[in-house]
C-alpha cells in the first residue's frame, strides 16, 4: 500500500464526513466507508459510554452488515471491560465481542475511539490481514470525525431550538388566523342571516357582493351575480332607475331613502321595499362603492293604510283582542277545572301521590287517596318520611341510597305500612324533579295498591303449577302406555322374526309380513305421540354424534327401496356430494327425511322417489345442508299446503279419504329442523308431484370419530357367530314370552343363556357365575332394573361386566337414569334384531379389548 492510496482513503473519509450535518447519517456514512476501506464485513457505533455498576455501557447508534445489531439500534448494551479503550487497537477476543455476537460470532475487532463518549468497532468472525496499517492511518480521521460529531449535535440542538421557536410562531399565527377566520365567519353568517335584501355594488355600478335574499330577486347565485350589472338581469328602463338612485347616494355623501316595486324572478313575487342605500369610502376618504339594504314594507304599508283609512277598523280590532283575551281566560279556568278533575279523578281510583323531598326523604306533598291507602290525614302524612311507611327505605342516608334513581324514572313494587302495622304492597312509579331556584329537588311518586293483582299472580301461580302437574301426569301416562305397548309388541315381532328364520311358506310369510308390517305401523303412531308430547313439553333435545349425511340419505334409500319396488316405484340418491366428518343427531335427521320418504311413496302411484342434498353454506365452523324428497305423485292443493305442518293435519281429513296418517309425522320434522337450526317446508304441483324439503345446520367435528372396524365392515351377527359363540349372558326379563323370544335371538348368534326373572335373581346368578354380559330390563318385580344394576355396580365381580338396558321405556330420561345407574348402553323395545346384535357385538368386542390391556 503506498502513500498516494493512503492518502486517496484519508481524502474519501474527509469527504464522507464534512458532508453530513446530521448526526446519525454522519455515523452510518462514516461506518460504511470504514467497512468499505479495510474491507470489515461488520461494524457498529457505540455513543453515549459511561461506566456503571456492570462494567461499561453504551448505546448502539450505528450497524451495517448485521441486519440483527441493526434492528437493535438505539438499544443499551453492558460492555466488557477491555472492549472500550482511548487508542486505536485490533482485538483477537471473541469472549470480549459475546456481547454483540447475536447473528453471527465475532472473534476480532478494530477499536477505533472517536472521542471519550464514541467508539467504531469494526468486526470480523475470524482473524484479519490487511494490507493497510490499520492502527495507524484513521487517527487524524477520527479526530476529524469527533469534531464533526461536536458540530452534528450542536447542529442538532440548534435546529430543535429553531424548530420550537418556528412551532410557537406558527401555534401564534393559527390563532391569530382561527380568530380571524371566526370573525370572518361571523360577518358572513350575520351577512346571510340578515332577511332583508343586502348588496354593495363598485363606483361603476358593478356587484361586489351580495346575501342568499338578494340572490332570489335575480333568481341567481351570489357568484353569479357578482362581477356583472343591473342591466345584465333587468330591463334597461329599470336598470337606469337603480343607477340613478345609486348616483344619488354618492352625490349627496350621506344614506338615502327611496320606496320602489321589487319583482322576485325566483318565484314572481312583488312588493314594495323601502331601500337604503348608504356610500362607503375608504381609509383615504376616496368613494369604493355603495352599501344597500332594501326591506320589504308591503305590508307595512297595507297596514298603515288600513289604519289610516279606518279609525273604527282598529277599534274592531281592540274589541277582537278584548274579546280573545277573554275567551283565553275562560280556557285557562276550563284548564285548571280540568286539573282539579284530574287530582278528583286519581284520589277516586286509588293513585296516591307524593312529593318526597331527595335530601331527606321527607314528605312534602301527598293527595288524599295517598293518605286515605294507609290510614293517615294528609296533614298526618306530610309530617312523616319515606322509612316510615317502606321498610325498604332506611331511615337515614336517604340521599345515598336514592342518588341512582335520579337518573331515570323507575317503577317497581314494594310495601308500605299502613297505620294499622300491616303491610300493603304497592306499585311506584318514581320521577325526579330536578331543584329550581324557588323549590329544592324532590321525588315525584305514583303509588298504586295492588293487593288484588298480587292475589291473582297467586291464583295464576297455583294454576301453573296445576297444569305442570297435569303435564307430568300425562307423561307418566304416556311413558306407562309406551311400555305396556312395546312390551306386547316386542313378543308380537321377535316372534315374527323367529318364525321366518325358522321357514315358512310362501303364504305363511305373507301373513307373517302382514303382521310384522301392521306392527310397525302401530309402533310409528307410537312414536309419534311421543314425540309430539316430548315438542308440548319441550323436552324434545337433539344428541351431537358424528354423522355422514350421504351415509344417511343412501340407507333411508335402501331401507324404504324393497316398498318402493312392491309399489311399482324406484327409490334414487342424487345430487351433491355432501361434506363428512360432521356433527348432529343422526337419527332425528333419518326421522325426518323418512317421514317425507314414506309420505312420497304413499302418494306415488307410477314414477320414482329421489332424495337429494346440497350444500347451502360453508363455513370452518360448520355448514347448513338441503335435503329434499321430490316425487311424481298426486301433488298438493295451495290451499292445504300452508297446514301441511300443523299437528295432525292432513292434505284430505275426509272419512272417505283413499291414504292413511295420523298427521303427525310433517310436524314432528318441522320440529326437528328448528331444533337443527333450519326449516322445513314443501312445494307441489296437483298431478305431477312435490318437493318436500328440510334445511339443517350442522357442525364440523375436530376429530374423525372412531368406528369398530368389525361392525363397519362385516355383519354383526356373522361376527358374533364366528368369534364370541359360547360367550356366558345373563338374561334378566320377567315377561315369559320376552323372556322366549330373547332367548332364541341370542341362542341364533351361539351364546350361552342363563335366566333371571327379577333383579333379585339376578344378583344371586352374579353371585355364582361370571358374565361376558347382562342384559337387563327396567320394569320387574321384587327389584327393577335400574337398582339391580346399581347393586352390581357395587359387587366386585359386576364392575366392569357390560350391562345392557333392554326395556320399553324409551323416553330421553329413561335411557339418562339407565346411564346415570351405571347401565353401559340402551336397547329399546321392541328389539331390533339388527340392532340387538351390532349392539351386543360393540360391548362385547370392548370387554375382550379391554381384558386384554389389563
Amino acid at each position: 500500500m503506498n502513500r498516494e492510496q493512503i492518502l486517496s482513503i484519508l481524502y474519501d473519509l474527509s469527504l464522507a464526513i464534512g458532508s453530513e450535518i446530521h448526526l446519525d447519517a454522519l455515523l452510518k456514512r462514516t461506518l460504511q466507508r470504514l467497512l468499505f476501506h479495510t474491507s470489515f464485513p461488520a461494524g457498529v457505533v457505540l455513543v453515549d459510554q459511561e461506566s456503571s455498576e456492570f462494567g461499561m455501557a453504551a448505546t448502539l447508534a450505528a450497524a451495517v452488515g448485521d441486519h440483527v445489531l441493526a434492528e437493535r439500534c438505539g438499544s443499551r448494551f453492558n460492555l466488557p471491560d477491555g472492549l472500550l479503550g482511548g487508542k486505536v487497537e485490533m482485538l483477537a477476543d471473541a469472549a470480549l465481542l459475546d456481547v454483540l455476537s447475536l447473528d453471527q460470532r465475532y472473534g476480532h475487532c478494530l477499536r477505533l475511539p472517536v472521542d471519550a463518549r464514541t467508539s467504531i468497532l469494526l468486526l470480523s468472525p475470524e482473524a484479519f490481514v490487511s494490507v493497510l496499517p490499520l492502527t495507524q492511518i484513521f487517527q487524524p480521521v477520527l479526530a476529524n470525525l469527533a469534531r464533526a460529531i461536536t458540530l452534528c449535535r450542536n447542529n442538532e440542538r440548534l435546529t430543535v431550538a429553531l424548530a420550537a421557536d418556528r412551532d410557537d410562531a406558527r401555534a401564534e399565527l393559527a390563532v391569530a388566523l382561527a380568530q380571524s377566520e371566526r370573525e370572518r365567519a361571523f360577518l358572513d353568517s350575520l351577512y346571510e342571516a340578515i332577511p332583508d335584501l343586502v348588496w354593495v355594488k363598485d363606483t361603476d355600478g358593478v356587484y361586489l357582493s351580495c346575501n342568499p335574499t338578494f340572490s332570489r330577486l335575480y333568481n341567481a347565485r351570489a357568484h353569479e351575480i357578482v362581477g356583472r350589472r343591473d342591466v345584465d338581469f333587468v330591463s334597461q328602463e329599470l336598470a337606469d332607475f337603480f343607477r340613478e338612485k345609486d348616483r344619488a347616494a354618492a352625490s349627496a355623501g350621506v344614506p338615502t331613502i327611496n320606496e320602489e316595486w321589487l319583482t322576485f324572478a325566483d318565484n314572481g313575487y312583488r312588493g314594495l321595499f323601502e331601500t337604503i342605500k348608504t356610500p362607503m369610502r375608504g381609509d383615504d376618504g376616496q368613494l369604493i362603492g355603495i352599501l344597500g339594504i332594501s326591506r320589504e314594507i308591503t305590508e307595512r304599508r297595507r297596514i298603515e293604510e288600513a289604519l289610516r283609512s279606518s279609525e273604527a277598523e282598529l277599534a274592531r280590532h281592540h274589541q277582537q283582542l278584548e274579546s280573545q283575551v277573554a275567551e283565553r281566560t275562560r280556557d285557562l279556568a276550563a284548564a285548571n277545572a280540568r286539573l282539579e278533575q284530574t287530582q278528583f279523578a286519581m284520589d277516586r281510583v286509588g293513585i296516591g301521590i307524593h312529593w318526597v323531598d331527595c335530601a331527606t326523604g321527607h314528605l312534602l306533598y301527598v293527595n288524599q287517596a295517598a293518605a286515605d291507602m294507609l290510614g293517615y290525614s294528609r296533614a298526618e302524612m306530610q309530617t312523616l318520611n319515606v322509612a316510615d311507611i317502606d321498610p325498604a327505605f332506611p331511615a337515614t342516608n336517604f340521599a345515598e341510597v336514592t342518588a341512582q334513581m335520579q337518573q331515570s324514572m323507575s317503577s317497581f313494587d314494594t310495601e308500605n305500612r299502613h297505620r294499622d302495622g300491616r303491610l300493603i304492597p304497592v306499585n311506584i312509579t318514581l320521577h325526579y324533579r330536578a331543584a329550581t331556584a324557588a323549590e329544592p329537588a324532590c321525588f315525584i311518586s305514583f303509588v298504586r295498591d295492588i293487593s288484588e293483582l298480587k292475589k291473582a299472580e297467586q291464583h295464576l301461580l297455583l294454576a301453573k303449577e296445576a297444569a305442570e302437574a297435569a303435564t307430568r301426569a300425562k307423561s307418566v301416562f304416556l311413558a306407562n302406555m309406551s311400555h305396556e305397548i312395546r312390551t306386547p309388541m316386542n313378543a308380537i315381532l321377535g316372534t315374527v322374526h323367529l318364525m321366518r328364520r325358522a321357514g315358512l311358506s310362501e303364504e305363511q310369510t305373507g301373513q307373517m309380513g302382514r303382521i310384522e308390517n301392521a306392527s310397525q305401523h302401530l309402533l310409528s303412531v307410537i312414536d309419534d305421540i311421543l314425540d309430539l308430547s316430548k315438542i308440548e313439553a319441550g323436552k324434545l333435545e337433539l344428541e351431537e354424534v358424528a354423522l355422514d349425511p350421504n351415509g344417511i340419505m343412501h340407507e333411508v334409500a335402501q331401507m324404504l327401496a324393497e316398498r318402493a319396488r312392491s309399489s311399482g316405484l324406484s327409490v334414487r340418491v342424487e345430487g351433491d356430494v355432501l361434506p363428512a366428518g360432521l356433527l348432529g343427531d343422526a337419527t332425528r335427521l333419518k326421522q325426518a327425511l323418512i317421514n317425507y320418504a314414506n309420505n312420497a311413496i304413499k302418494f306415488t302411484e307410477r314414477g320414482s322417489v329421489c332424495l337429494r342434498g346440497r350444500v347451502l353454506e360453508d363455513s370452518p365452523q360448520g355448514v347448513l345442508l338441503r335435503f329434499e324428497v321430490e316425487d311424481s305423485g298426486i301433488g298438493i292443493a295451495p290451499a292445504a299446503l300452508g297446514r301441511l305442518f300443523n299437528p295432525f293435519a292432513q292434505a284430505d281429513a275426509s272419512t272417505t279419504r283413499k291414504y292413511g296418517g295420523t298427521g303427525l309425522g310433517l310436524a314432528i320434522t318441522k320440529h326437528i329442523a328448528e331444533l337443527m337450526g333450519g326449516q322445513a317446508g314443501a312445494v307441489s304441483t296437483p298431478g305431477r308431484g312435490s318437493v318436500f324439503w328440510i334445511t339443517a345446520r350442522l357442525k364440523r367435528q375436530a376429530v374423525a370419530a372412531a368406528v369398530p372396524e368389525s361392525i363397519r365392515e362385516g355383519d354383526a351377527e356373522a361376527v358374533l357367530l364366528g368369534e364370541f359363540a359360547g360367550s356366558h349372558i345373563l338374561l334378566v326379563e320377567d315377561d315369559p314370552i320376552n323372556r322366549e323370544v330373547a332367548i332364541m335371538l341370542l341362542e341364533d348368534v351361539g351364546l350361552v343363556i342363563d335366566i333371571a326373572e327379577d333383579g333379585i335373581a339376578a344378583i344371586e346368578q352374579l353371585e355364582r357365575h361370571a358374565y361376558d354380559l347382562i342384559l337387563m330390563d327396567m320394569q320387574m318385580p321384587r327389584l327393577d332394573g335400574l337398582g339391580a344394576t346399581a347393586r352390581i355396580r357395587q359387587m366386585a365381580c359386576g364392575q366392569s361386566v357390560p350391562i345392557l338396558a333392554m326395556t320399553a321405556n324409551v323416553f330421553a330420561e329413561d335411557k339418562e337414569n339407565c346411564l346415570a345407574a351405571g347401565m353401559n348402553d340402551f336397547v329399546s323395545k321392541p328389539v331390533d334384531p339388527a340392532v340387538l346384535y351390532q349392539t351386543l357385538l360393540y360391548w362385547l368386542q370392548s370387554a375382550r379389548q379391554a381384558v386384554g390391556k389389563g
